[in-house]
């Protein structure tokens, strides 16, 4: 039996730990929670699901997740301590749960108007994204942690208002969806 397991809700936030354990090829075991069924119960799970339990470890919080596998799996995929490239990997993990927040509002609020104050909070926080994107393929010199983290809530954001304004981010969205770790994550959620 593997030491890692995940328990996952099918669009939660919890495909972001699925997809990163896939990319880093390490065994784990996968409970799959089915709950609700809605987009709004993926985002806004009752239940104590993500958690991701490593022997006895177990968390909660996907940012924390995501530190722990790259720190203990995949330090390729992270940044490590007192690296220069620590605070910029730092930022974009936790910019990936600020952007999934706004979609959360947006959705809970049926704000996708674009005057509400939802709207605009995830649109400068789209524009933000797309500026750093632009003439880069991943947020950082290659492919990362991040890249999961933040490409899930794009992926939840292309589903719950779309990026047609956004080509930047639908390019980045399609590099993040093609890779075949991200592929895997889906079909075994669902």
């Amino acid at each position: 039996m593997a030491d890692l397991k995940l328990r996952h809700i099918p669009w939660s936030r919890s495909l972001r730990i699925l997809w990163l354990m896939e990319e880093i090829g390490c065994d784990y075991e996968l409970e799959i929670v089915r709950e609700g069924g809605s987009l709004h119960d993926a985002l806004c799970p009752i239940a104590r699901v993500p958690a991701l339990s490593d022997g006895n470890v177990t968390m909660h919080e996907t940012g924390a997740m995501t530190e722990w596998l790259c720190e203990t799996r995949a330090p390729r995929l992270g940044r490590a301590p007192g690296s220069a490239g620590r605070p910029g990997w730092l930022d974009w993990l936790h910019f990936g749960e600020t952007l999934v927040g706004y979609v959360i509002a947006v959705q809970i609020k049926g704000a996708q108007n674009t005057d509400s104050d939802e709207m605009q909070r995830l649109e400068h926080g789209l524009g933000l994204l797309g500026d750093w994107l632009d003439g880069s393929e991943w947020l950082l010199s290659d492919f990362s942690g991040v890249d999961c983290h933040v490409g899930y809530s794009l992926w939840i954001t292309s589903h719950v208002v779309g990026l047609d304004r956004h080509p930047v981010l639908q390019a980045y969205l399609s590099r993040c969806t093609a890779r075949d770790a991200f592929r895997r994550a889906r079909s075994l959620a669902e």
